[in-house]
């Protein structure tokens, strides 16, 4: 389900206009970036993905995927101004998405990192990671019985 949940997540960030001003969707990607040139971007990957409180009698659904937004740039200004409208465009969002009912977004923090390129060139990016929880109702459980 956590697939389904990254592409709702993705679908979002590029439906909203404070985040597709800075960073066009066809640089919005899941888990790496085609293109390494082309800057800013912005890639999703999931972190986990785990029920939000198992029961034994299996009527449980709701679950939380976590998500790392990473928004990368040239220059550390550029890169925490694209994470600030993920975060705003992401914390409290809710909705259907890809046949996925999200029932809620909260951010879960926010971190910066400067990545120095390959070896010897120095050329390094600046990567903001906006951390958010996607809470989620997954579908029901039918175990095989075990015999």
């Amino acid at each position: 389900m956590s697939n389904l949940v990254i592409a709702a997540v993705r679908t979002a960030l590029t439906q909203s206009t404070a985040v597709t001003t800075l960073v066009p969707s066809s640089r919005i990607t899941s888990a790496y970036r085609l293109d390494v040139g082309s800057l800013p971007a912005i890639v999703l990957a999931v972190q986990s993905d785990i029920a939000l409180s198992p029961s034994l009698d299996r009527q449980d659904q709701v679950r939380k995927c976590s998500i790392d937004i990473e928004c990368i740039a040239g220059n550390l200004g550029d890169s925490r101004t694209i994470g600030e409208a993920v975060r705003v465009s992401m914390h409290g969002a809710k909705g259907m998405a890809n046949s996925t009912t999200i029932q809620e977004i909260r951010e879960n923090g926010i971190t910066s990192t400067y990545d120095i390129g390959a070896e010897g060139t120095e050329t390094g990016i600046h990567i903001t990671v906006v951390t958010v929880d996607a809470y989620y109702a997954s579908a029901a459980v039918n175990p095989t019985s075990i015999t």
